[in-house]
C-alpha cells in the first residue's frame, strides 16, 4: 500500500476547556439569544392590536421571515465561519440578537418588526452553522451527546420564554419583558470566551480518504457540480457520501416540514375544527386553545429533557438504527391524526414529538460523521437550509391544501412524504455501506 493512503490519526494536546463546557457555552448563548423570537411566537397571534396588525397575511409573514432568509443566509454564514473563524461570527450575533428582541419592544410595528425578523434570520443562522462547528470540532465518538446537549439546551430557552415570558408580559407589560430579554441577551459576551476555534478536529482522519475525495471530484464534470453544489453545499465529498448525504437532507426536509412545519402550524386549527371550542377526554372537558398549548408543550418539553438521551443511543447503536426506529413512528403517528377520534391527535402526537427529537439528533450526528474536515462548514450550512425549508414550506402547504382538499389530504401526504425519506435513507444505507 503507497503510505500515503494510510489513515493517520493525529491527536492535539488536551484542551483545558472540556467539550461539554464549550458545547454548554455554545448552547446557552443560543438558549438566551432565543428568548425574544420564541417569546414573539407566544404573545402576537393573541396581541395583534398591540403590534398594529389584525389577522391574516402580515402576522404570518412576520412569524415566517426569518426562516425563508435562513434559506440563503445558512451558507452565507457557512462562508463567514470559514472565513473569520468561530468567535467572531458568534461576537457579531449576539449584539444583533438584542438589537432584534429589543426592537420587538420599542417598534411594536409591522415594518420595523418585519426589518428585525429578517435581522434575526441572519443571527440564526450565524449561531446554528457556529453551534454545528463547535461540536464537529470535538472527538467523534460522543457526537450524539453533544448534538443532543446543544438541541436540549436550545429547546430550555424557547420553553422558558414560553412558559415565563407570557407571565412576564401579562405582569410587567409586552415592551418591558422584551427589553428584559434583549438585556439579557447581552450578558452572552462571556461565554464566547469559552470557545476555542481549533479549526479541525481533535481527532482528524487524514490520508486515504482526502486523496481519494480529491483524485474523484476532478472527473466531475462541471454540470454535476453545479448540481451536487447547490444540493449539498459542496461537491468535495467522494460519490457514496454524496448520495448518502443527499438521503439524509431529504430525510430532515420531510421530518421538519412534517412535525416543524405541518403539525405545530395546523394543529390550532384541526383540533377547532374537528372538535369544537372543547373536547372531553378521560373525563375532563379541555378547551380547544388550552388542549393545543398542553399538546404543543410537549414538542419542546421533550426537546429539552429527551435530546442528550437519544444522543447518549445514537453514539452507542449508531444514528442509523435509531432513523430507522424513529422515522416509522413519526410517519404511523402523522398517518393517525387523520382518524376522527381525539385520542390519536392527545397521545399520539406527543410520541410523535418525542420520535422527531430523537430523528433530529441522530440526522444531526449523521451528518457531523459525514462532512469533511476542509468543508463541514459548507456541508452543515446546506443541511440546516433543508431544515429551514421543510419547517417554512409546511404552514404554507398545510394552510393551502387543507382550504381546497381538507386536512385528511395534506396528513396523508405528509406521512407518505416521511415514507419516501425512510426508504431512500434505507436504500443508500443498504447498498452504499459496506
Amino acid at each position: 500500500m503507497n503510505p500515503s493512503h494510510k489513515l493517520e490519526i493525529v491527536i492535539k494536546p488536551p484542551s483545558a476547556k472540556t467539550p461539554t463546557i464549550q458545547v454548554t457555552a455554545a448552547g446557552i448563548v443560543m438558549s438566551i439569544s432565543v428568548l425574544g423570537d420564541s417569546l414573539l411566537y407566544s404573545v402576537l397571534p393573541s396581541r395583534l392590536g398591540e403590534f398594529g396588525l389584525a389577522a391574516g397575511i402580515g402576522a404570518g409573514l412576520l412569524l415566517s421571515i426569518n426562516r425563508w432568509v435562513r434559506l440563503a443566509s445558512n451558507a452565507w454564514a457557512a462562508s463567514l465561519t470559514k472565513r473569520f473563524g468561530l468567535k467572531k461570527p458568534f461576537f457579531f450575533s449576539i449584539p444583533l440578537a438584542a438589537t432584534t428582541t429589543m426592537t420587538y419592544g420599542l417598534f411594536p410595528r409591522f415594518w420595523p418588526m418585519l426589518i428585525a425578523r429578517i435581522g434575526w434570520g441572519f443571527c440564526f443562522s450565524i449561531q446554528l452553522v457556529t453551534m454545528y462547528m463547535v461540536i464537529l470540532q470535538q472527538e467523534p465518538f460522543h457526537r450524539g451527546k453533544y448534538m443532543g446537549l446543544y438541541n436540549s439546551l436550545l429547546r430550555s430557552g424557547s420553553l422558558i420564554a414560553v412558559l415565563f415570558g407570557g407571565i412576564l408580559a401579562d405582569l410587567m407589560g409586552i415592551q418591558t419583558t422584551f427589553l428584559l430579554f434583549a438585556a439579557l441577551t447581552l450578558l452572552n459576551f462571556p461565554l464566547v470566551n469559552r470557545i476555542e476555534d481549533r479549526g479541525s478536529s481533535t481527532f482528524e482522519k487524514k490520508g486515504q480518504n482526502t486523496i481519494n475525495e480529491q483524485n474523484l471530484n476532478l472527473t466531475i464534470s462541471y454540470r454535476s457540480k453545479r448540481f451536487w453544489g447547490f444540493l449539498l453545499g459542496t461537491t468535495e465529498i467522494i460519490h457514496n457520501n454524496r448520495v448518502r448525504l443527499l438521503s439524509l437532507n431529504y430525510l430532515r426536509f420531510t421530518n421538519s416540514f412534517t412535525v416543524s412545519g405541518l403539525i405545530v402550524a395546523t394543529l390550532g386549527f384541526l383540533v377547532q375544527e374537528r372538535f369544537g371550542a372543547s373536547i372531553g377526554f378521560l373525563g375532563l372537558t379541555f378547551g380547544a386553545t388550552t388542549l393545543t398549548g398542553i399538546i404543543l408543550g410537549t414538542s419542546w418539553g421533550s426537546e429539552v429533557s429527551l435530546s442528550l438521551y437519544f444522543g447518549k443511543i445514537a453514539d452507542k447503536v449508531s444514528p442509523g438504527k435509531v432513523l430507522r426506529f424513529c422515522i416509522p413512528i413519526v410517519t404511523v403517528g402523522t398517518l393517525l391524526i387523520i382518524l376522527d377520534n381525539p385520542f390519536p391527535m392527545i397521545l399520539g402526537i406527543p410520541v410523535v414529538f418525542v420520535a422527531a427529537t430523537a430523528t433530529k439528533v441522530a440526522l444531526d450526528s449523521a451528518v457531523g460523521d459525514i462532512a469533511s474536515i476542509a468543508h463541514r462548514e459548507k456541508v452543515m450550512g446546506r443541511y440546516a437550509t433543508w431544515t429551514d425549508f421543510g419547517a417554512a414550506l409546511g404552514p404554507l402547504v398545510g394552510y393551502g391544501v387543507i382550504q381546497l382538499a381538507g386536512s385528511s389530504l395534506v396528513y396523508f401526504g405528509a406521512g407518505f412524504l416521511m415514507l419516501s425519506g425512510l426508504v431512500a435513507f434505507t436504500l443508500t444505507e443498504r447498498y452504499l455501506i459496506r
